[in-house]
């Protein structure tokens, strides 16, 4: 259940241009006792991780100027391995076949398709910050 795992220690950015979809996923990581930071375009999400380490990334795919598989490609080419290697989340409302081995191709590690369960999202947070 959700209440006995605790994330707190962890820190997301979520790359979201829709301001409800901001709303729902912040209500669900405050839920989960994850800090955030929002970045409403790839530019902006890509100089808050020049400027701070991150976790997770969840990010949509279709953003304003550069799409969200386009930024994980910049990101997988860091020069900081820490940094190239966070897990990538994309949060997405369609997924083609072609489009999910593009996404992965580019550095994606998991696609969430919107809408999607609260469960789905814990899954997928369990699976990328949790110790094992």
């Amino acid at each position: 259940m959700t209440n006995s795992i605790n994330f707190s220690s962890k820190i997301a950015l979520l790359v979201e241009d829709n301001e409800m979809n901001v709303m729902l996923f912040s209500i669900f990581l405050r839920r989960l006792s994850i800090q955030f930071k929002v970045a409403t375009n790839a530019e902006d999400a890509l100089t808050l991780i020049d400027n701070h380490h991150f976790d997770i990334i969840l990010t949509d795919i279709h953003l304003p100027k550069l799409w969200g598989d386009e930024m994980a490609r910049i990101i997988r080419k860091l020069p900081d391995a820490l940094k190239a290697n966070t897990p990538i989340v994309a949060l997405t409302a369609s997924v083609e076949t072609p489009d999910l081995g593009e996404y992965i191709f580019a550095g994606i590690n998991e696609v969430l398709q919107k809408p999607f369960a609260e469960q789905q999202l814990v899954d997928i947070l369990i699976k990328y910050l949790c110790e094992t």
